[in-house]
Formats: C-alpha cells, sequence, structure tokens
C-alpha cells in the first residue's frame, strides 16, 4: 500500500480540512478528540467503505468469490476477543476506564457465561447450519495474515493511548464490514440454496445480534451491540483530556488499523477480480 492507492490518503486528498486536522493533530497542534472525531475521522470512515462496498459488489459475485470472502473474513473473529483482552490489560494500570470498556467488548466478543455465546462460535456454527460452508480452520491468505499480525503488534504496545485510537478504528468500521459481510452471506445463500435474509435463520440472529438496536443482547440503550463498542471507544478520543489520552498517540493508533483494514479489503477485491 502506498498513498497512491490508499483510500484514507484519497479521502485526505479531497477534503483538506480532515488533511488539516489529522497533520495538526499529528504535530499537537489540533487538540480537540471531539471534532476530531465527529468532523474528520467519523465522515472518513463512511466514505470510505462506502467505496469498499462498491469494491466488493456483493450482488455481482461469484460462489467462489463469495466464499473467499466469507473464509477470510472469519480469521479475524478467531482472535478479536483475545486481543481485546491483551489491550484491556496492556491499558488498566493507564487508564482503569478504558480497561474497563475493553473488558466489557471482550466478555461480548468472547461470549460472558449466562448471556449470548461467543460471537465466532455463533457466526461459524450459524454458516454451517445455514449454508453448510465449514470455514473453522481456515488457513488466510498472504493479506490477512498481515491484518491479523498487525492487531497482533498493536495490542503489545507500550502506549496505551496508540491502544485507544488502534482499537476506536478497529470498532469504528464494525458497522459498516457487518454490514457488507451480510450481502455477501446473502449473495453466496442466494446462489447456492436460493435462500438469503431472515430465510437464513442463525445468519439472520448473527448480523441482528450486532446491527439491531433492541436486540436482546443489546446492553447499552438505544444502541446496537457494534454502536455501542463505536461509541464506548470514541469516548476515550472525543475527551482525551479527561482520560490522559495523548491524542497524537491515539490518531496514530487509529491511522494504523484504519490504513491495514482498509488496504485488507481492497486486496481482497483485487483477488476477488483476479478470481475471474
Amino acid at each position: 500500500m502506498t498513498p497512491d492507492n490508499s483510500l484514507i490518503h484519497a479521502y485526505l486528498k479531497t477534503n483538506p480540512e480532515t488533511q488539516s486536522a489529522v497533520h495538526g493533530t499529528l504535530l499537537g497542534r489540533f487538540t480537540s478528540g471531539n471534532a476530531l472525531v465527529t468532523a474528520h475521522l467519523s465522515p472518513m470512515i463512511d466514505w470510505v467503505y462506502g467505496k469498499i462496498a462498491d469494491q466488493v459488489g456483493a450482488a455481482e459475485l461469484t460462489v467462489d468469490q463469495a466464499r473467499m470472502y466469507i473464509e477470510e473474513l472469519s480469521v479475524f473473529a478467531r482472535y478479536n476477543a483475545q486481543f481485546l483482552r491483551a489491550a484491556a490489560t496492556g491499558v488498566e494500570g493507564f487508564c482503569p476506564e478504558l480497561a474497563h470498556e475493553l473488558r466489557r467488548n471482550h466478555l461480548e466478543e468472547g461470549g460472558e457465561r449466562g448471556k449470548v455465546p461467543a460471537h465466532y462460535v455463533l457466526y461459524t456454527n450459524a454458516l454451517l447450519s445455514d449454508l453448510g460452508l465449514l470455514v473453522n480452520g481456515h488457513v488466510p491468505v498472504r493479506e490477512t495474515e498481515t491484518l491479523v499480525n498487525l492487531h497482533q503488534w498493536m495490542v503489545g504496545s507500550h502506549m496505551p493511548s496508540h491502544i485507544a485510537g488502534a482499537y476506536y478504528a478497529t470498532e469504528a468500521v464494525a458497522i459498516a464490514e457487518t454490514e457488507i459481510l451480510r450481502d455477501i452471506t446473502n449473495r453466496y445463500g442466494e446462489l447456492t440454496i436460493q435462500r438469503s435474509g431472515s430465510e437464513l435463520k442463525a445468519l439472520h440472529y448473527y448480523y441482528e445480534l450486532h446491527l439491531d438496536d433492541e436486540h436482546e443482547a443489546a446492553q447499552v440503550d438505544g444502541l446496537s451491540v457494534e454502536a455501542a463498542h463505536i461509541e464506548g471507544l470514541a469516548r476515550f478520543i472525543k475527551e482525551s483530556e479527561l482520560f490522559h489520552i495523548d491524542l497524537p498517540q491515539a490518531l496514530d493508533g487509529f491511522l494504523t488499523i484504519a490504513e491495514g483494514m482498509t488496504h485488507w479489503w481492497a486486496q481482497l477485491a483485487h483477488r476477488a477480480r483476479e478470481m475471474n
């Protein structure tokens, strides 16, 4: 990935105010975490993932292309709960409130006893029961391995503010990624068993669990599971002074993971095109 093919850089080039805010934050001259998130990073994610959805083109995928996406997208879900746990441990001495938010996410992702099972288990079982698709044990391609490595290195960082920004990036894209994945699995269902949406009962439950504001798994009133994760972590960037988050470090973490995740999608889209 270079600035010439990065969607993040493309957004900055066409949005000079955001480019100025990003540069200013890294240089210590732009100090409003709230403005950074609401006016710049959140709109950037919306724009970038709109481009990614267009690149993927779920409605036009072949069976093999859809299966490739599903297999690769299942890999990060294996490790997300353990990454959240490691991140929480890494920041607890610096900011116990941030550690608490990461542990809450860890319990939701990893399966809190007496509540919803681990999300990875729900997802892989849903693929198997609804579509007969076995992704457990799938060995990832190079692009997916790189993304997992980026997260592994990030959660081991000695800079808690870097972890805060990086995990905000991970969660900030979650709704958009879940919606794209839902479109891909629906496409796979249409092509293989002529079923999609609510006809895929286990998968429908899984996607509603993440996206429905009124789902039984939602623990924050008025917010879906994923929306609560986004807002919960965004708070530490928005209120960086209160929580003693170093804003330049947090933005560096955000860019590290946001660039990694958008590059991952772009490379998978390239791989899918080569399958034709």
